[in-house]
């Protein structure tokens, strides 16, 4: 199958035509099992939640900044931890705190004690720039909270230019002066299939396949707890320390 570089967002646009999907804060944080990417969403916000649940508790003025995400699902973990949330985003819409791009967002240098940063690298051209700017916004010692996709289909919000391995996320650490404390992956072999069953699904039917999703969804889960593979994860979780 040859592709045309040039019209992969036309390509997209068209597939997703009268099935686009914007999710609010709640189902990204707790997804309904008749959500169509439950298994995807599902597994990021659990594996999300015990990094920040995990961390060191903060000292008493500590701020968080959420990077590339204005409305922040993730908000009440950090808040319950006891962090200040600031966001970061590139669209002056978006309602964040700050506007700006993640790898110039012009912060001041040691803002931050924690960044989160969720499936934000794979639409930058230069994720390794943005561990740098997560760096320099870092005050020493400071945690990142990141994650990355390695199975997923091309998605441009605005670009969609890459997909991760483990030693690729272990590379981007130790490139960005990070030390890797936690690396999780979300679900094996059989969930990535079942997801993309479902991604399939919705292609051809749209929400209407609810019910459908919803099966699919609890044999993903269940099959992939019996059979786990770590070598073929949908997506990554990770937490690292600023040196």
């Amino acid at each position: 199958m040859r592709l045309d570089p040039n019209a992969l967002v036309r390509s997209f646009d068209r597939a997703r035509s009268g099935k686009e999907s914007r999710h609010a804060v709640t189902d990204r944080v707790s997804p309904s099992i008749f959500q169509y990417d439950y298994l995807a969403l599902k597994t990021l916000s659990d594996d999300i939640a015990a990094c920040i649940a995990g961390a060191p508790i903060p000292r008493t003025d500590a701020l968080a900044l959420d990077m590339g995400a204005g409305r922040s699902p993730y908000r009440r973990h950090l808040e319950a931890r006891g962090y200040t949330v600031k966001t970061l985003d590139s669209s002056p819409g978006s309602g964040a705190d700050f506007v700006g791009d993640a790898a110039d967002s012009g912060l001041p240098d040691g803002l931050a004690d924690l960044v989160l940063c969720t499936q934000v690298l794979e639409h930058t051209s230069h994720p390794g720039r943005v561990m740098q700017e997560m760096h320099r916004i870092l005050r020493p010692g400071g945690l990142l909270i990141a994650s990355a996709p390695h199975v997923w289909f091309y998605h441009p919000h605005p670009g969609d230019y890459w997909r991760f391995t483990q030693e690729g996320i272990v590379q981007l650490c130790e490139d960005g002066a990070f030390q890797l404390l936690e690396l999780h992956g979300q679900g094996g072999s059989v969930l990535t299939l079942f997801q993309v069953c479902n991604f399939l699904l919705y292609g051809a039917v749209g929400r209407i396949g609810g019910p459908a999703f919803g099966v699919l969804n609890l044999m993903g889960r269940l099959l992939d707890r019996a059979v786990p593979n770590e070598l073929l994860c949908h997506n990554f979780v990770w937490l690292a320390r600023r040196r």
